[in-house]
């Protein structure tokens, strides 16, 4: 009950005082299921400006959220041009690491609400095939969907980077191995992104071999011109 009166709170605080609010995530898996994640939280100046009339800091509630992070959790303040709000980081050593971790923060009322815009997210590996999938949840309900702009109220995105090379979504010139999946809070969304570093291991070998045949070539050329 608690939580939800939390959740509805913030909702409202984002809804009726026209303030835009931005949701980001970007997780980096690396070779051996290692990796680490940054989720951030950024109200506009228009936000900050409400939250310090109604005698709260400049990130409002989000301030709660600071002070009840986890240890081994890093967190900050956080800037992006005209917008302020929190950015919380960590890394993990293993996919077990990462679960446990993200369900520390769903315990707590206030950290949960960094999760908010995710109904699910995992990650699998299988040999050499690495994933990352889940669902978005719907945080706007059918009657906020007929406020005028509700589509510039809320906006997320979460970045995903894979090892090996993309197998899903198909999609061409991607850099850096890096997708970015949006989130507009007023539909369920689903989100899948896959790689394999098995082609990529056999490209690296069949390179070796050729160099190493090339450099033996020349070796016996050069031998012959000795003599």
């Amino acid at each position: 009950m608690k939580k939800s009166r939390t959740l509805l709170i913030l909702l409202i605080f984002w809804l009726f005082s026209a303030c835009e609010a931005t949701w980001t995530m970007e997780i980096e898996l690396n070779d051996d299921n290692s990796g680490d994640y940054r989720i951030a939280i950024l109200l506009d100046q228009e936000a900050q400006l409400y939250a310090v009339e109604t005698g709260q800091t400049s990130i409002g509630g989000l301030n709660a959220i600071l002070n009840a992070m986890p240890d081994g959790f890093g967190s900050t303040i956080y800037e992006d041009n005209d917008k302020l709000g929190i950015l919380i980081r960590n890394n993990f050593k293993n996919i077990q690491e990462f679960e446990s971790q993200l369900e520390i923060l769903r315990e707590d009322e206030n950290t949960v609400l960094l999760l908010l815009p995710l109904s699910d997210i995992s990650i699998s590996s299988d040999g050499n095939k690495r994933s990352i999938s889940g669902s978005f949840a719907k945080i706007l309900n059918g009657a906020d969907e007929e406020i005028e702009g509700i589509e510039n109220i809320y906006s997320g995105s979460l970045s995903i980077q894979l090892p090996g090379r993309v197998t899903e979504p198909k999609i061409e010139n991607i850099v850096d191995n890096k997708i970015i999946f949006q989130h507009s809070g007023l539909l369920e969304q689903t989100f899948l992104m896959s790689s394999n570093t098995q082609e990529l291991t056999q490209v690296y070998i069949i390179g070796l071999l050729f160099s190493l045949l090339l450099l033996g070539y020349i070796i016996a050329r050069q031998r012959n011109r000795n003599k």
